[in-house]
């Protein structure tokens, strides 16, 4: 599909656009990014004169290979997501023939043709609801490779094409902005929410969840608070207060009670107020409410969630129970479920996955099994380089910090040796993520 691209906008801007020109700075940059990561291999990168002109004419079957976007990313200063989304100040270029129909003033997904990672929704799966291409593509390049790589996207998303349809000038009959456009603004902000926290931005992180609980109230959809309430208390368990995060578990119950029920939501709310009653040290209260949420999950398939809800599956349960029986003091069942999590998380969700492989070498170490904590801790490592998270660092380290204590045992020292150099690679990736535009951190 050929289409106008931010790739082609920023190569012209910058007088690129014949590849012999275009090549001596993608090599420079290459190894500018080969001494920042510390990986050589990087400087050894380089792009044929045939992607080059698929690339200028926008026809792009799927993304580069993560390596030539790390070094287009550098050279053009904005994410891979962007630099093959539409141009800036103008609308994206698209052959579908309802969008063509549509007519002018209709809001049209503008990420939803950009992310064709594998498994990542197609844009015609939007349906009637005309933001769900970008909300899904978004979701998909966040969970697989990481919020540094997609928050500014999302950020500029909003800022140019939600703002613009919530508050822009009005369409040719005055009318204003419909259910539809407050649901995205809602469901977007509070992803916003999410990849900010994955960037270690808990302030940026609270103040999106406090706008999109605002704009829930927009919505005549109750869950899509229901929803942000749920990630709320997630994100008061992450900050340490257990007792706000159980107030607002509770407050989305409420507000479950009095619309058609959403399984996997009540079943989140569950695990969340099970987290809170394990940190508050309520066992019974704890357990209680995973086997509740566990009961609920197992019959959520016959009734699937809007596409609004933030999806929640047994290895999301898992993954929450973990941190629940590890606050209790649980170790050897808490170790179960950490299997558990690594087993049914994919390598499509790379990020979850590595979170419940940290949690498991972590239980591992502490039960005395050093070998196969090295053994996950390794696996954790291959997986976790290019992952643009700064909870994914802090995992690390906090892996380091257990390990060390057995630095003397030959296996866990390589497993400690492998921990510095990924960390200190990531150290410069995160670095990069915070020198684009729109990713400085807020004051």
């Amino acid at each position: 599909m050929r289409r106008a691209t931010r790739f082609r906008q920023l190569v012209e801007e910058n007088h690129w656009t014949v590849f012999a020109s275009f090549s001596i700075h993608f090599q420079r940059a290459a190894r500018d990014v080969a001494r920042i990561d510390g990986d050589p291999r990087l400087a050894a990168v380089t792009v044929s004169s045939r992607s080059f002109d698929r690339w200028m004419a926008g026809d792009l079957k799927r993304m580069p290979w993560p390596p030539t976007c790390r070094v287009l990313e550098h050279l053009l200063g904005e994410p891979a997501v962007a630099l093959f989304g539409p141009p800036t100040g103008e609308p994206p270029s698209t052959t579908d023939a309802a969008t063509a129909e549509a007519g002018p003033g209709t809001p049209t997904p503008d990420f939803a043709p950009l992310l064709t990672l594998p498994g990542a929704a197609p844009p015609e799966s939007a349906g009637p609801f005309p933001y769900l291409g970008a909300l899904e593509s978004f979701r998909h390049a966040d969970r697989q490779l990481g919020a540094g790589h997609v928050y500014s996207s999302l950020q500029q998303y909003l800022q140019t094409s939600i703002a613009v349809d919530l508050f822009g000038p009005k369409g040719p009959k005055g009318r204003s902005p419909e259910a539809d456009v407050f649901l995205a603004a809602a469901v977007l902000t509070e992803m916003a929410g999410w990849m900010a926290h994955d960037l270690g931005r808990d302030t940026e992180a609270s103040e999106h969840f406090r706008v999109a609980f605002g704009l829930a109230h927009a919505t005549p959809e109750t869950s899509v608070g229901a929803n942000v309430l749920a990630s709320t208390s997630h994100l008061a368990l992450q900050l340490g207060d257990a007792g706000q995060a159980l107030a607002l578990a509770r407050r989305g119950h409420e507000r479950m009670a009095t619309t058609e029920p959403i399984p996997v939501l009540t079943a989140r709310l569950h695990a969340m107020e099970g987290r809170a009653h394990a940190r508050l040290g309520y066992d019974v209260a704890a357990q209680r409410a995973l086997e509740t949420a566990r009961a609920i999950l197992e019959d959520a398939s016959a009734v699937p969630p809007p596409h609004w809800i933030a999806p929640f599956d047994q290895a999301a349960l898992a993954s929450e129970s973990v941190l629940a029986l590890r606050d209790l003091g649980m170790l050897s069942v808490a170790t179960v479920e950490a299997e558990r999590a690594v087993a049914l998380r994919g390598e499509n969700r790379a990020r979850s996955r590595a979170f419940s492989q940290s949690a498991l070498a972590e239980l591992l170490v502490q039960r005395g099994d050093l070998e196969a904590a090295c053994a996950t801790g390794v696996q954790l490592v291959a997986a976790c380089e290019p992952l643009g998270s700064s909870r994914v660092t802090e995992h690390l380290h906090a892996l380091s910090r257990t390990l060390t204590p057995f630095r003397d045992v030959p296996q866990v020292r390589d497993v400690l040796e492998q921990l510095v150099q990924v960390n200190r690679r990531r150290s410069a990736l995160l670095a990069s993520f915070d020198a684009r535009p729109g990713m400085g951190r807020h004051p």
